[in-house]
């Protein structure tokens, strides 16, 4: 058996990252933890798979959810992130903050694998408060001293259809020189660029 934790399992990445994860590897068993828990909507794959395991808990405060963690955990994922913030404060706050609660657990309970998915793109009247948090939060993980993998998606996309205007555009824009860091990318393919990172 192979445990996962991921922050932020029942978001959009996370459903595509938990679904793929446990299609790929059939020993695993992942544990999302997040602040409603279960979502109310869930595909037939993740919904009544005994490997998937739902926990309600806040990614800011980890003892929050803790003591509801199995032992002997490979590695912990962080998807929780904003790009709706307003100001500088809270973007730290939510893009920071949890990053902190994956280098207190990887320390309290002995974890050796860590991720952290960041980001490159956000959102035009706040893009740089965005990219200084998630620069912030690498910074962060990278000077942790522990095994902990970046991924710096631009645009995610897939089955969201309120994204699906906005793809053309970054397409476009990443292919211009210099530019190729905002080529958006398949919600599928940065799942399993993760899943192919912790093949143990």
């Amino acid at each position: 058996m192979k445990n996962v934790v991921v922050l932020g399992g029942g978001g959009y990445v996370g459903q595509h990252l938990c679904e793929r994860w446990l299609r790929a590897e059939p020993e695993v068993h992942i544990y999302s933890v997040s602040r409603r828990g279960k979502p109310a909507t869930l595909s037939d794959a993740l919904n009544g798979n005994e490997r998937m395991h739902w926990l309600t808990g806040d990614a800011l405060e980890p003892d929050s959810f803790s003591d509801k963690l199995p032992a002997n955990i490979a590695v912990i994922i962080d998807l929780v992130g904003t790009v709706f913030a307003r100001t500088a404060k809270e973007f730290a706050r939510m893009n920071v903050g949890p990053v902190k609660t994956m280098i207190a657990l990887m320390d309290r309970l002995s974890i050796e694998h860590g991720g952290y998915v960041s980001g490159v793109m956000g959102l035009p009247l706040t893009h740089k408060a965005f990219v200084r948090s998630k620069q912030d939060a690498e910074t962060l993980a990278r000077n942790s001293g522990k095994s902990i993998a970046i991924f710096r998606p631009s645009l995610i996309y897939g089955d969201k259809p309120q994204v699906a205007p906005m793809v053309p555009f970054v397409k476009l824009l990443g292919m211009l020189p210099g530019m190729q860091r905002f080529k958006p990318v398949a919600v599928r393919d940065l799942a399993d660029e993760i899943i192919r990172s912790y093949k143990l």
